[in-house]
């Protein structure tokens, strides 16, 4: 990987600029591109610190095609820097070049001595920029690179996020397996003013209701055989900070009403103590089961649920969303050639036209699978295009555009009966959320969700 990227359609040229450029600017590296496809590539890739980019890359475009690339390298990476070459007397197209977002401009022929002290300073630049950018994330990671996707409902899913992070009252996720609830908790704390603090993610185990609580809220000594030290517990050790209770369902309903007190006394009393710890934590559950179910099936009590109901979030299945299948697939490619240095970049139109067509019972998770492992062979064979058939199982299934349509129409259609249900039911209750909810036999938060949906 280089620090430097260099692009101009000149081969000769930029083989000798990047003789001299290379000794002037050590220890820095430095690599270069003769066209803008495969600069494209390389600053994917590579990430550059700098790109040093002449303006006219392709002769029957002109100067067009490096205002192009300019355009794209600061919408793709906003902490590196842009030097851009321009011709004699040219300066018009380097004031063009700065409002897009160079950093600076040198009329060709440039003096080495110069251009070298130039790229120096944007180097450094660059590292300073990526390091706010450090800093700003871990403090407030941005929502529109967490939640990837550009349709409607991730647009609302968003704005929802964003405003449970903004209050420090329980959140109750709801969605199948593998919409990504544990991923949404923690993106809550972390967007949240909790972020310094624990976030502490429990999965209930299959053990004894006297384990399960032990783990939650502690024990004392000879509380139960076995308990032969003290324990703290996962709330206490949440203090201050975020605790996320994954299946909450999976709880035996004792165990729900000590997290009641949790939620409305802020209190945990270890198994086996005499007194109450006090204990301040965020409290975030999740479910795979729809809401209905788990209240009629008693899986979750409703008095717990009622602590819980007036900021419930559900998560989207992917099938509804289908439109965000590229987005997805660039991230996770993106975050592959990062973490084990492949070199594949896409899909093909075949492989997204299958990818849109699988009804993805598993969701994100799934295609996840499904796309490291295609991505990976696709680099096991020394392609950089992912194709249709690396997808294995779901490459067989026979998709069309037509089939694509449907299925995402079919999904937006049964939404848009229930948001009609629920407009019908709100006129009849006179906008009363609360009796629409319980007219239609549903949480609050779903008429909630369905109501402000546009």
């Amino acid at each position: 990987m280089s620090d430097v990227l260099l692009v101009d359609d000149d081969g000769e040229l930029i083989q000798s600029l990047a003789r001299v450029l290379s000794v002037l600017i050590a220890p820095r590296t430095l690599s270069a591109a003769t066209t803008a496809e495969r600069a494209s590539r390389m600053i994917s890739a590579e990430k550059p610190l700098v790109v040093v980019l002449d303006l006219c890359l392709e002769e029957r475009i002109g100067v067009e095609s490096g205002f192009d690339l300019l355009s794209k390298i600061v919408e793709y990476d906003s902490t590196a820097r842009v030097i851009v070459l321009t011709g004699h007397g040219s300066s018009a197209h380097g004031i063009r070049a700065l409002q897009i977002g160079a950093a600076s401009f040198v009329e060709k022929p440039a003096n080495p001595e110069h251009l070298a002290a130039l790229i120096k300073d944007a180097c450094s630049q660059a590292e300073l920029r990526r390091e706010l950018l450090v800093v700003k994330n871990a403090r407030h990671p941005s929502l529109e690179k967490s939640l990837i996707g550009s349709s409607d409902v991730m647009r609302q899913l968003r704005e929802q996020i964003e405003f449970a992070a903004s209050i420090s009252k329980p959140i109750l996720l709801t969605g199948e397996t593998g919409t990504g609830k544990s991923y949404s908790a923690r993106l809550i704390h972390e967007s949240g003013e909790r972020r310094r603090k624990n976030f502490v993610h429990y999965h209930p185990n299959f053990g004894s209701g006297d384990l399960v609580q032990s783990e939650l809220f502690g024990h004392v000594k000879g509380a139960f055989t076995g308990a032969n030290e003290p324990r703290r517990g996962l709330a206490i050790e949440a203090d201050g900070g975020t605790l996320f209770i994954d299946e909450l369902d999976e709880m035996t309903h004792e165990t729900q009403v000590r997290l009641l007190d949790l939620l409305q006394e802020h209190r945990v009393r270890p198994i086996g103590a005499d007194s109450y710890t006090p204990v301040t934590c965020r409290f975030i559950a999740a479910t795979n089961r729809s809401i209905e179910e788990a209240l009629e099936s008693g899986k979750i009590r409703r008095d717990l649920h009622h602590r819980l109901a007036h900021c419930s979030i559900a998560l989207p299945p992917l099938r509804t969303r289908l439109s965000d299948i590229p987005e997805l697939i660039s991230s996770m490619l993106e975050e592959l050639r990062a973490r084990e240095g492949i070199h594949v970049f896409e899909v093909s139109e075949g492989a997204l036209d299958a990818c849109r067509a699988h009804s993805w019972p598993g969701n994100i998770r799934e295609l996840q699978g499904v796309i490291e492992r295609a991505a990976l062979y696709a680099h096991y064979k020394g392609r950089r295009v992912v194709a249709r058939d690396d997808l294995g199982a779901i490459a067989r299934v026979e998709s069309t555009p037509l089939l694509s349509q449907m299925i995402e129409s079919f999904h937006s259609r049964v939404e848009e009966f229930k948001r009609k249900l629920v407009q019908e039911a709100l006129t009849t209750c006179e906008g009363n959320q609360l009796h629409a909810a319980r007219l239609l036999r549903v949480d609050r938060g779903t008429i909630r969700r369905l109501s402000s949906t546009r």
